[in-house]
């Protein structure tokens, strides 16, 4: 139910102005139902969870379909390093790929289960922030279905990347967020705190929805009072001592994620011709007009504005700063379920199943380039993986493994003795970890990333069998370097992979504790 402002009842003649309204919501704010009752809401609305059982569904269903992702293959190796942080990631990830190796005993649908269950998790929490933002039971559906149907929702819950509980972290923060503001009670900067202080271990990517959120309350004159609480102070002690453990190693280390971030910028200018075209594909072009008009209901509320400005702030400073166009993605689900509180009467009678089949028909389109629909075959001739990088990059990881075995085990016995496993990027160095030893294959090296840190190889190898490294690099450091095979994925799927050569290097030059730091690609 909306909480509306105080004192408005019984004002016909002379309703308040805004400024009236602002201050009457900051001085008296509406009493909050109480956590449990909260939670017994949220978990009785059926229609909701209904919606949120067909997204895991979906999800699960085509979970093995193609292949892992080659993040997925690197946070798997990550996760058997634990560490306060990685090199170009904090630490939640590889440890619940880690922690999802020994539930379901390192499975492909074991693995996807997780992400699949946040998608749906997303799905009710976006309804019942439809329910604060003052929607009923039609606009709390919508929204909820909406979520379901967003592209970017239906692809990245695909896979268990950073982006998984980044997208989760923050669509809580938006809920608690909007607790906040339509109860008045500041105890909610509690768990805003401790969850912002663990979103911050997925990605640092959260500090943006932060900042846009603080901005947003000073920016509001019914919100700023808020930030006067003891509780905004005890929530900032939580959210420091729970993101910690990242900054503390990323300081131990010299900082390597400046170095990834300064690599990353070079697609900066390419990044931002495709980011305003991707707010729209990677939500989908029928699902524009909704979180468009949530945004603009937003900024014109008195009640959740701060909330409105802190959506345009990280949806601009990404665009900005040059970032990826998925990565405000986690802000769509407030903006949903303000279009769906927005939406108000327009729901009655056809109106929801009128837009419900919208929705409907935007995921089905954009589920043949989110998800693998297509038979992998396919994609040679449609390549819908240039737009979904990840679809082709799913593809031809155990058949790359055999191969590259096969050239280790040609090598005549007294030189594999002293041989390296060698890796260009983690991608190849995952699907090596990960199928190598069903082929028989050695401990696997890479410059690549936290790769690197895992190494130098053996002292004693002074020869190597290497896939996709650059040919330049390994004529610098052996003596003797010869191509001996080429990956082909059988399938003519035109994706980072394809065209992959392996190599034979001899005679090292120098000691792998001299020659490991010209292999160092942090990227």
């Amino acid at each position: 139910m909306a909480v509306h402002p105080a004192g408005r009842r019984g004002m016909k003649d002379q309703p308040p102005t805004m400024t009236d309204m602002e201050t009457t919501i900051a001085k008296r704010p509406a009493p909050a139902a109480a956590p449990h009752a909260v939670i017994r809401r949220i978990l009785t609305d059926k229609a909701v969870w209904l919606v949120a059982a067909a997204a895991f569904g979906v999800e699960m269903a085509l979970s093995a379909r193609y292949g892992y992702v080659r993040d997925e293959l690197y946070f798997l190796s990550a996760g058997t390093h634990p560490a306060l942080g990685y090199v170009d990631q904090p630490l939640l990830t590889p440890l619940l790929a880690h922690l999802d190796v020994l539930l379901t005993g390192n499975t492909l649908v074991g693995l996807r289960a997780l992400p699949a269950f946040v998608f749906a998790a997303m799905v009710v929490l976006t309804g019942s922030i439809a329910r604060q933002l003052g929607a009923g039971p039609r606009g709390q559906l919508l929204a909820a279905i909406a979520t379901a149907c967003c592209a970017q929702y239906l692809g990245a819950m695909h896979e268990l990347t950073t982006t998984t509980p980044d997208f989760l972290f923050w669509t809580v923060l938006l809920w608690l967020v909007t607790r906040l503001l339509a109860s008045g009670n500041p105890r909610w900067w509690l768990a805003i705190g401790a969850t912002a202080g663990i979103a911050m271990t997925a990605k640092w990517n959260a500090g943006f929805l932060v900042a846009g959120l603080l901005l947003g309350f000073a920016c509001t004159a019914a919100a700023r009072p808020l930030l006067r609480s003891r509780y905004l102070a005890i929530a900032a002690v939580l959210f420091a001592a729970l993101a910690w453990p990242d900054f503390a190693w990323q300081a131990a280390h010299g900082w390597p994620n400046l170095e990834v971030f300064h690599a990353l910028q070079g697609d900066a200018w390419k990044n931002r011709v495709q980011y305003w075209p991707g707010q729209v594909l990677y939500t989908s072009i029928l699902l524009v007009p909704l979180w468009f008009h949530g945004i603009r209901w937003a900024l014109r509320d008195a009640r959740f504005r701060a909330v409105g400005i802190a959506a345009v702030f990280v949806i601009v400073a990404q665009f900005v700063l040059g970032g990826k166009p998925y990565y405000p993605g986690g802000i769509y689900t407030f903006c949903f379920a303000a279009g769906a509180a927005a939406l108000g009467p327009r729901l009655a009678g056809a109106g929801l199943r009128r837009r419900a089949a919208v929705f409907g028909l935007a995921a089905l389109i954009s589920g043949v380039i989110s998800l693998p629909l297509l038979p992998a075959a396919a994609l040679a001739k449609l390549p819908v993986q240039k737009i979904n990088y990840d679809l082709g990059e799913e593809i031809g990881w155990p058949s790359q493994v055999k191969l590259l075995a096969s050239v280790w085990h040609s090598l005549p016995a007294a030189e594999r003795v002293r041989a390296t496993l060698l890796a260009g990027n983690y991608g190849e160095a995952g699907a090596a970890d990960r199928y190598g030893a069903s082929f028989g294959l050695p401990r696997v090296y890479s410059g690549a990333n936290s790769f690197w840190l895992w190494g130098p190889p053996p002292a004693g190898d002074t020869a190597a069998v290497a896939i996709g490294v650059d040919p330049a690099l390994l004529h610098r450091e052996f003596a003797h370097v010869k191509q001996v095979a080429v990956f082909r994925n059988g399938i003519n799927v035109d994706d980072d992979e394809e065209g992959t050569a392996i190599y034979v290097a001899t005679g090292l030059r120098t000691p792998w504790a001299t020659a490991w730091q010209a292999f160092k690609d942090f990227s």
